[in-house]
């Protein structure tokens, strides 16, 4: 078993399922909301580091329409962490009290809340334009053989499944209201089960991965070259 591999597996898969529970504020609450995502601050730099490698070959090769929407989508996601971090440190009210920062929290609170959206909906995007690879190195680390036949299929409906929650759960919580800044208050839904409150936003996650996936599939199919073209 690859020791490296394993290690970068278990910090995306970290990642990702604390950004669930940190969208689930009224399920974790102030205390624990601001540990774990102390916690997933360390393990964006950790990330960063593992994966290195990206920065080195940012300005080499060749970019491809694939490479291209990948890499403004790592972009994307690396300003939007920043912004999340900083404004998290200015509104935090227990893990970074002691800075005692007054100045510019009202406008902090909102781009935290909108950037935290963005967040969930670019780390999906990156997610699902590396789906290949992800599952690629799962599937080395644990020694899992790729499905095919009816299997595969069932999987693909099951995920099909997944993203129709997603699109609802979208509307449900309001998403787009707080990615263009339109709602800068979060509200909680009493209705709604902890469980409920998670898997809503999970399953938006598992909405932006199955339409990022696919577009990448897409994208695979465009010709790269003249040579490619005349095919």
């Amino acid at each position: 078993m690859n020791a490296n591999a394993l290690t970068r597996l278990a910090v995306d898969f970290a990642m990702t399922a604390l950004m669930i529970t940190l969208m689930a504020y009224q399920v974790v609450g102030d205390v624990a909301h601001e540990v774990l995502g102390t916690l997933t601050g360390v393990l964006f730099i950790v990330h960063a580091v593992l994966n290195r490698h990206w920065f080195a070959r940012f300005f080499s090769g060749r970019y491809t329409p694939l490479r291209a929407l990948q890499d403004f989508a790592i972009l994307l996601v690396l300003l939007d962490a920043v912004v999340i971090m900083i404004t998290g440190v200015m509104i935090s009210g227990t893990v970074f009290a002691f800075l005692d920062i007054t100045r510019g929290v009202s406008v902090a609170r909102s781009l935290h809340l909108a950037a935290s959206y963005w967040g969930m909906v670019l780390m999906s995007v990156h997610i699902g334009l590396h789906w290949s690879m992800v599952m690629g190195m799962t599937r080395a680390v644990f020694g899992i053989r790729a499905r095919r036949g009816a299997a595969a299929w069932l999987m693909r409906f099951g995920a099909a499944a997944l993203a129709v929650c997603g699109a609802r759960a979208f509307g449900r919580v309001d998403a787009w209201g707080f990615l263009t800044l339109r709602n800068q208050f979060a509200f909680f839904d009493e209705t709604q089960s902890d469980f409920a409150v998670l898997f809503n936003y999970f399953s938006i996650m598992a909405l932006f991965i199955f339409l990022s996936y696919y577009a990448g599939k897409g994208l695979r199919a465009f010709p790269t070259s003249q040579k490619d073209a005349a095919r």
